[in-house]
């Protein structure tokens, strides 16, 4: 237990990651219990969700301990919850897509060098996909 929060043991999300022989830059992550997390992220669409959803659906996987911390904290970090500089605008609600988010990060960092942050990257486009495989998503 750390600052009062129990911290979940397992990842079935993360845990198990191998060496995609298709692509030397990716990493494939297997699902362990896709029908437990199915039932906690039925209702998210990580192709159509606003950055709360995000930040909720990552807590919900991060609590489950189908995510690591680290994931739990890569997911949830939203800036457009909050107006961080004058004149910003909040866009919490306004759905996005994820997976075409962090790709772009991805090519962003792969651009520019930055192979710890293309790392991260990769292993949350790993989990974004494989919670839009899980059959039992809603597709909205």
């Amino acid at each position: 237990m750390i600052g009062g929060i129990q911290r979940p043991q397992t990842h079935a999300l993360t845990a198990t990651t191998r060496t995609n022989p298709t692509s030397s830059n990716s990493m494939v992550v297997e699902l362990e219990t896709a029908e437990s997390v199915s039932k906690l992220t039925r209702n998210y669409n990580v192709r159509n969700m606003s950055p709360r959803e995000m930040s909720v659906m990552s807590h919900e996987l991060y609590q489950s301990g189908a995510i690591s911390f680290e994931d739990h904290a890569l997911l949830s970090f939203q800036p457009d919850l909050g107006t961080g500089y004058p004149g910003a605008t909040n866009q919490a609600d306004t759905p996005k897509d994820f997976i075409a988010h962090w790709e772009r990060q991805l090519k962003l960092h792969e651009e520019h060098g930055q192979v710890s942050f293309a790392h991260n990257d990769r292993r949350i486009l790993n989990i974004l996909g494989n919670l839009k495989a899980i059959p039992f998503q809603s597709n909205a």
